[in-house]
């Protein structure tokens, strides 16, 4: 009996411990680019090689000015009450998603590199399956974007 009750205990220490720190490989690389996801399906990258189904994903277009653009992405994530700006450069963004229940934060970097074109990477920090959620929210906030262009 003993036991049943240090396993939600431990469940809690070990998940609450992680989720307030930024997950590792934040950033960018020298060559301006995210560092590799790691091998688990909890996160998905523009940077991936495209043979690597589970984490690549395409980079968002976009239409029109990069800054314009980039004031519509911070609006978008501003709307969001799960989610916080928490690093802002020239070419530069990340945000955290926080989920409501269990209150796991996800990180989402965006980088506008050439030809109208932001490259993305969302990653969970704990767990190893995210149910989808990272490439599912890469692509509502591009679907956003581009109905905002219209």
């Amino acid at each position: 009996m003993q036991k049943l009750t240090i396993l939600p205990f431990l469940f809690c220490i070990i998940f609450t411990s992680c989720k307030d720190r930024p997950a590792k490989g934040l950033g960018l690389t020298s060559e301006n680019k995210f560092f590799p996801c790691p091998e688990t399906p909890n996160c998905v990258s523009s940077f991936e090689n495209p043979s690597n189904e589970r984490n690549f994903i395409s980079p968002i277009k976009f239409f029109g000015g990069k800054e314009a653009t980039i004031l519509k992405l911070e609006k978008l994530i501003k709307k969001n009450p799960s989610a916080k700006i928490v690093e802002k450069k020239e070419n530069y963004l990340r945000a955290e998603y926080t989920s409501s229940v269990f209150k796991f934060v996800d990180d989402i970097q965006f980088y506008f590199g050439q030809e109208n074109t932001i490259h993305v990477k969302s990653a969970s920090r704990v767990g190893r399956s995210d149910f989808g959620k990272n490439r599912e929210r890469v692509r509502e906030i591009e679907f956003a974007l581009q109905q905002s262009a219209n």
